[in-house]
């Protein structure tokens, strides 16, 4: 499975936006006429932030978004004579993807070229005579994050933060061993930035217990919104 991100963020007020392309495909030979071919799936992510004054993070929200380019996969071939180089291989792909409709920006500037190389590469490796699939998943995220938020019930009557997990679930590291990013999912759970990011973008639930992120228990989601308070700036 091959990976790749792009980011842009845009300022709005004092909550920046980002929008992330998480771009993901799978490679095989297969027993076909046809020199090569791809097929792309879409879907949409909108999620919400908050991050505390001491860089932890928390997921309030996360859920899908309705995109008239979601849905099932388009799947086309690929002409040997399109495979020679990345520049001739963009051409034809995006103009499959816009005679579907799928021709948004973000489309054709980041997804297109990795579908161009993934065939390229395939073409190489193989040859012309053998046929091959692309098998390419791209996500656009909306991230949304709310500064300088506390949540109460991360701190004892004494104000002082309660203890959390020792290590993250997923990589098996100790959370506070390094600089890398801890954030908590609604169930309460923590793990590292980086991880749990990754980990969404190929499921939608907890790695510890399971809870849907995108519907999360109606008890969490509730007080995952009701406790979180606005520190204000100190003169």
């Amino acid at each position: 499975m091959e990976s790749r991100q792009a980011t842009w963020t845009a300022k709005r007020e004092s909550n920046p936006t980002r929008w992330i392309i998480n771009y993901e495909s799978k490679t095989q030979a297969i027993d076909s006429k046809a020199s090569g071919s791809f097929s792309l799936r879409i879907r949409g992510i909108e999620r919400t932030l908050i991050r505390s004054p001491s860089g932890r993070e928390s997921l309030l929200e996360q859920r899908n978004i309705d995109m008239k380019d979601a849905g099932e996969a388009i799947v086309s071939e690929i002409p040997s004579a399109f495979l020679d180089e990345e520049e001739t291989c963009n051409r034809y792909v995006s103009n499959v993807l816009s005679k579907a409709k799928m021709n948004k920006n973000w489309i054709q500037d980041h997804v297109v070229p990795n579908i161009s190389k993934d065939a390229i590469n395939m073409s190489s490796l193989h040859g012309k005579e053998e046929g091959f699939i692309v098998e390419a998943e791209a996500e656009i995220v909306k991230e949304t994050s709310l500064n300088n938020w506390v949540c109460i019930n991360d701190y004892d009557s004494e104000g002082r933060r309660k203890p959390i997990e020792q290590d993250c679930a997923i990589c098996l590291e100790e959370l506070s061993s390094n600089k890398k990013i801890i954030m908590k999912l609604p169930c309460s759970h923590n793990f590292h930035r980086d991880c749990v990011l990754s980990w969404l973008s190929r499921k939608h639930s907890c790695p510890s217990c399971r809870d849907d992120i995108n519907n999360p228990r109606p008890k969490r989601k509730l007080s995952s919104k009701m406790l979180w308070v606005k520190r204000r700036k100190q003169n």
